[in-house]
């Protein structure tokens, strides 16, 4: 049988043939027709079929053969490169801050008394070139010729222009997990505990510094560039230069979801005796020879501790921090204090209170906070200080000195200052 339909007509006709004795002949001949049409039917059918087939058979075999040319054409086209990411940073931030103050200095070894509205503004942009590089510039306000020691400008001079120098510019390098090798012009790279006036603020030592940390464990060591061919009197100058070496071991101690922070630190002044390492020709209180350079060397040691824990819902900081110059007389300097709340999201504040002494020669001058004592050795006093958060990014701070200047050598005298602090970082 070559079709299901002719067997069905097979059959039929053997069923016809069954019963053609009670057909009349003409019936018969009738039905014999449709049958012998039908197989006719059949057979184009069929044939129209093999038809098809035999083009699709066709159509196949010339796609196929169009798809070996396309793959052949595409093997002999040029590679097209892959598009290289673009090089620099992926990553740019901008930050800044402005702050107006108002200050009010009493200083008894002065002639008046003083008031005072600085400016203080600064602009950077910090930048990771890579996965394991990172830089920063920031540009600030200062007093000529470029204060290392504070970045505020007096608003005087019948509406003059004010003064912009170069504060940060530094990279660092992550070159091992935690490890960081920092060059240029940089931040602080060591732990200070808690508010410690033994560092101004706004210090940015330069040179080249390592830190790391394993677990709790920190350290950093540093090594500064402070004045080349550095003058011996204020008439001559040597080919030595002034440089200082430095290194701080500590750790911090997680106690019951309290921690203490202490760590030890030693820098080195080297080529300082007898020199004049001192930024516009100020000793800014320490011992002298006769021609005006240094009278000791500065082989600091120093011991800080920092314990934070809450009092209810409020953060609280108890700090302190000990210095030794140990080729010196007047050696010693100290520091202490504590810290109530934190002046940061908006309605949240802050307020403390400390205490400081630095002897004569205890501390190098020049890097001591520039306002307690006037920005002198041989001072002692407390600080009282406040603050509060408005709104995001808004902070207003008071802070009031309460000091005694030449407290072991000279005359004594009372230094005061008030500063009213509006800041705003963005």
């Amino acid at each position: 049988m070559k079709n299901p339909l002719l067997g069905a007509a097979v059959a039929a006709a053997l069923s016809l043939g069954s019963a053609a004795h009670a057909a009349s002949d003409d019936e018969l001949a009738q039905i014999r027709s449709q049958l012998q049409n039908l197989m006719q039917r059949v057979d184009r059918l069929e044939a129209e079929n093999d038809a098809l087939k035999a083009q699709n058979d066709r159509l196949r075999a010339q796609t196929e053969q169009v798809s070996k040319q396309v793959a052949r054409s595409a093997d002999m086209l040029p590679s097209v490169p892959a598009v290289k990411a673009v090089d620099g940073p992926n990553r740019v931030v901008f930050k800044g801050d402005v702050r107006y103050r108002h200050q009010q200095t009493d200083d008894d070894g002065a002639s008046a008394r003083r008031e005072e509205d600085l400016l203080r503004a600064r602009l950077g942009v910090d930048a990771k070139i890579n996965d394991s590089i990172v830089a920063g510039i920031v540009f600030a306000t200062s007093s000529a010729p470029g204060n290392p020691r504070g970045a505020n400008v007096q608003l005087d001079g019948s509406f003059s222009r004010k003064s912009l120098y170069l504060d940060l510019a530094y990279f660092d390098w992550t070159f091992a997990d935690n490890a960081h090798f920092i060059a240029g012009k940089m931040r602080m790279p060591f732990v200070r505990p808690g508010q410690s006036l033994f560092w101004d603020n706004d210090i940015n030592p330069e040179g080249v510094a390592l830190t790391y940390r394993l677990g709790s464990m920190f350290g950093s060591a540093w090594s500064y560039w402070l004045d080349e061919n550095v003058q011996s009197t204020a008439t001559t100058t040597t080919s030595t230069d002034t440089k200082m070496y430095g290194l701080q071991l500590g750790n911090r101690f997680d106690l019951g979801g309290n921690t203490l922070v202490i760590a030890a630190s030693y820098y080195d002044l080297a080529a300082a005796q007898g020199r004049r390492p001192f930024y516009n020709n100020a000793a800014n209180g320490n011992s002298l020879t006769s021609t005006g350079g240094l009278a000791y060397d500065f082989q600091v040691v120093s011991l800080m501790a920092e314990y934070n824990t809450r009092l209810g819902a409020l953060p609280l900081q108890v700090w302190a921090d000990v210095a030794r110059n140990l080729d010196a007389e007047f050696d010693t300097a100290y520091s202490m204090g504590t810290m109530v709340g934190k002046a940061s999201n908006p309605g949240t504040w802050e307020t403390g209170l400390a205490y400081q002494l630095i002897e004569k020669d205890a501390l190098f001058a020049q890097h001591i906070d520039s306002d307690f004592g006037a920005g002198l050795s041989d001072a002692d006093g407390w600080v009282f200080r406040t603050g509060y958060a408005p709104t995001r990014n808004w902070v207003l701070n008071a802070t009031y000195f309460k000091n005694v200047n030449n407290r072991e050598v000279g005359t004594r005298h009372d230094f005061d200052r008030l500063m009213l602090d509006f800041n705003t970082r963005f």
